[in-house]
């Protein structure tokens, strides 16, 4: 039997695909495999499963769902994709995703305020966007619901957010557009997206943050010679990593309380120093972490994934 569950998944490239249905980037779907690698080496009697989430319902009802023995609890979470300060963007510019929070933005756009309230709206935005806003988890989604979730954790449960900016403290939405301004929830500024999910789910999350705002990540991946090569070139081939790009960008780990813990982080279940996992590019002694035969296989079969809400 598995001693736990460990979830990695990836969103939707953002490399435009004009039915919304086909994935022209497959680097995020790369850099799940890689770290389904590194966690085998690390918890080599836990299940791990690599989900396709172009939708955060898919990433929602995931969590939800009980191991086929329930006393399999769910040890990490990973997340490869596009983020922001205040979300996960699990279907960055697909097409299905766009059609469907433009049509919430259309109908929206013609509800008089005094029929429906903005807190109305900014719910059914929550819930309805592909996207994982700030906000979700302890105004959106169903108090009994976020109770399954929660009883699928263990107790030293880690979510590991691998894109852009998710990290920030606080997050201030498009105070000019309409719907963008909703997630702000009438206030200045709302938590940070990691922030949020540690908090609300009562678990500790790592992310990466430029306080400037400015700087990301970039992709990295080794060839068959050992040669790292950080230049955003990305072959279809293992082994690829997502990594702070600049050495503005932080690792940053928040807990349950919603504090941040200093100079030291929670990186793949072990709390090391920040120091260790520095920007510009990953580091060797995690890169060693792969054998330099893995990056010889070919791209695994990338799954069937949609951008269509599921519903939770």
């Amino acid at each position: 039997m598995a001693k736990a569950r460990d979830l990695v998944f990836f969103g939707y490239s953002g490399a435009r695909e004009p039915s919304g249905a086909k994935e022209r980037d497959t680097s995020f779907f790369l850099v799940a495999h890689t770290l389904a690698l590194h966690l085998q080496r690390r918890f080599p009697d836990d299940a791990i499963e690599i989900v396709c989430a172009w939708h955060k319902d898919v990433f929602v009802n995931k969590l939800r769902a009980p191991a086929a023995d329930p006393r399999i609890k769910i040890r990490q979470i990973h997340y490869v994709g596009h983020g922001a300060g205040g979300g996960l963007y699990f279907g960055y510019n697909n097409k299905v995703a766009l059609d469907a929070r433009a049509a919430v933005i259309s109908l929206f756009s013609i509800i008089p305020p005094w029929v429906v309230a903005d807190s109305a709206k900014r719910r059914a935005a929550l819930n309805s966007d592909a996207g994982l806003m700030s906000g979700f988890f302890s105004d959106a989604l169903e108090p009994s619901k976020l109770t399954e979730i929660k009883n699928q954790l263990t107790p030293d449960t880690l979510m590991h957010v691998w894109g852009c900016f998710a990290g920030a403290p606080a997050h201030t939405f498009d105070r000019g557009h309409q719907y963008w301004n909703l997630f702000n929830a009438g206030a200045a500024s709302v938590e940070g997206v990691a922030r949020h999910i540690a908090r609300t789910l009562e678990i500790e999350v790592t992310a990466c943050w430029d306080p400037a705002g400015i700087h990301g990540m970039d992709f990295c991946f080794r060839d068959a010679k050992g040669t790292l090569n950080c230049s955003d070139v990305r072959p279809e081939r293992l082994p690829h990593w997502l990594w702070p790009e600049s050495r503005k960008v932080r690792w940053i780990t928040w807990d349950a309380a919603g504090a941040d813990g200093g100079n030291t982080i929670n990186f793949l279940g072990k709390r090391i120093a920040a120091t260790r996992v520095p920007p510009g590019r990953p580091a060797k002694w995690l890169t060693d972490e792969i054998p330099l035969a893995a990056a010889k296989a070919k791209q695994p079969p990338f799954p069937a994934c949609s951008a269509a809400r599921i519903g939770i």
